[in-house]
């Protein structure tokens, strides 16, 4: 019989980490790589003693088998972790078309608000206020949800257009409904004298705007251009930011360009340009949409006994980390740009320039090389990019990469590997700033998706997680929370364009971790 020493027969990481002499991190490590045999349950590792005891005298009976390096894909060190929790909903954005607040701009990337909405409730413990933050906190579907919660909410956003809409709805508890309806009815008079007489507009396009056909049509540009007249009039900050937040939720509808998937022009996709329509109209009923959705949400703060506040920061995270004060963070919840080299900033160009938030192209520059991985098109000519984080097994699938299609240059896999390594080496970053800023055993969620390039999938989730887990994270679970996403990856080429010969399927992951 044996002796009873008082520890279980299933002993926990804790536990199994003391019965061996090695420190949790490194069990953990040792679990995951599959050197000691262990059984993931739901969060948790187990172990049995009786396997951890052969295991030391040398039997490997009971050891998981390792998987050959040769059957790997470049993430498979991560295990699959536990299927999503009940909070970890659906994160499509296109969800928020119709949500209260949500709803004021378009964005073509993000998660939705009842995704947040779930986190934040999984995560709560108690009535205590947390404090919430989102390091790329886009048209603030995070700050919303968490002011909604009556949690106290901080969201970096480089992007000013983006930055812009995040800030107005963030504020949008202390805006003046009433004040807001009668200008209103100040523009629509307005409208109606201006182009009555026939007046020239005050404004004029942006001088360092450029576009292959006439963004605007003349009509269409005159009556824009007499809106933006009444907009730089108005002397109340968060009037003017409402009026500029509508303007450029909608200026795209009007103009001869479209979003399809990115933006081009209407011709490109099939389509007549725009020679008429009603600008004013069109932005005042954007306005009455947001004016309902203002009075709405005050109602919903009005029941916590403290009006929550949120603080938007128009700056790079990865620069401006520091702004938020170390181990204050209860719950991060963020969306990071995804290796998929889609351009925030170059498709927002018009709004950024029509609203007289940049003036020349070296303005987006100064952007492109603050963002977040960067962008291909910035990085590709560069040296050979070193990446940082210890992934041997994804410095092996970068000089893959870098081999293939050298013929092409920078169109080649050279280019794509120093985009991949930047891209990285910033999500190395992110986690080492991210540690400092959490409390001890805060949550942090991370939604991203796996990609392609130049025919080599990334399983970007899992790398992510090994990242997080090397800068001290506990990796808590893989949440599958997307089996199938639309758009496009970078597949063969620059321009998506190639064949590849096997079929790689794009999901999306919520990568939950627990800070030590």
């Amino acid at each position: 019989m044996r002796e009873d020493t008082g520890i279980s027969e299933i002993l926990t990481r804790s536990e199994a980490a003391a019965f061996i002499r090695v420190s949790e991190k490194t069990l953990g490590e040792m679990a995951r790589a599959r050197r000691i045999p262990a059984q993931k349950v739901g969060r948790e590792w187990r172990f049995l003693r009786t396997a951890l005891e052969a295991w030391l005298v040398g039997d490997d009976s009971g050891r998981m088998k390792a998987v050959p390096p040769d059957e790997m894909t470049i993430a498979e060190p991560v295990e699959q972790y536990s299927l999503p929790l009940s909070g970890f909903r659906d994160t499509a954005f296109s969800e928020n078309h119709d949500r209260t607040l949500h709803r004021w701009v378009p964005w073509i990337a993000g998660f939705s608000g009842s995704f947040v909405a779930g986190v934040l409730e999984e995560v709560r413990r108690g009535g205590r206020r947390l404090r919430v933050l989102d390091p790329f906190a886009g048209v603030g579907t995070t700050l919303i949800e968490a002011l909604k919660h009556g949690d106290e909410a901080i969201g970096f956003e480089i992007n000013p257009y983006a930055a812009l809409a995040c800030k107005a709805k963030a504020r949008a508890a202390h805006f003046d409904a009433e004040m807001l309806a009668a200008m209103l009815d100040r523009f629509e008079e307005y409208g109606e004298e201006k182009l009555s007489l026939n007046e020239r507009a005050e404004s004029v396009p942006p001088k360092g705007f450029a576009s292959r056909v006439p963004f605007f049509s003349p009509t269409v540009e005159r009556q824009v251009l007499a809106c933006q007249d009444f907009i730089e009039q108005e002397t109340t900050d968060w009037v003017k930011d409402l009026f500029q937040v509508a303007f450029g939720a909608v200026m795209v509808s009007f103009s001869n360009y479209s979003y399809e998937p990115s933006l081009g022009t209407r011709a490109g996709a099939g389509k007549p340009d725009i020679d008429q329509a009603d600008v004013f109209s069109i932005v005042k009923r954007k306005l009455w949409e947001m004016h309902e959705d203002i009075g709405i949400f005050q109602r919903w703060t009005a029941k916590h006994k403290r009006t929550p506040r949120a603080r938007v920061y128009p700056l790079s995270y990865l620069d401006h980390a520091r702004r938020v004060k170390s181990h204050s963070i209860d719950v991060l919840i963020t969306s990071p740009p995804y290796l998929n080299n889609y351009h925030y900033v170059r498709n927002t160009r018009p709004h950024l320039f029509w609203l007289g938030m940049v003036q020349s192209s070296s303005d987006l520059k100064t952007i492109e090389h603050k963002s977040f991985g960067q962008f291909w098109q910035t990085v590709r000519a560069g040296p050979e990019v070193t990446l940082r984080p210890n992934l041997p097994h994804l410095v092996e699938c970068l000089e893959e990469l870098r081999a293939r299609n050298m013929e092409k240059g920078v169109y080649g896999g050279r280019g794509w590997a120093n985009y991949a390594a930047v891209y990285f080496n910033d999500c190395q970053r992110f986690c080492a700033l991210t540690k400092e800023r959490m409390r001890p055993d805060g949550t942090v969620v991370v939604v991203i998706g796996n990609n392609i390039l130049q025919g080599i999938e990334f399983q970007t989730d899992k790398l992510f997680a090994e990242i997080a887990e090397q800068e001290g994270f506990d990796i808590v679970a893989l949440h599958e929370v997307r089996k199938k996403r639309t758009g496009n990856s970078i597949v063969n080429s620059s321009v998506r364009r190639g064949t590849v010969k096997q079929r790689t399927r794009l999901y999306e992951t919520a990568v939950e971790l627990r800070a030590a």
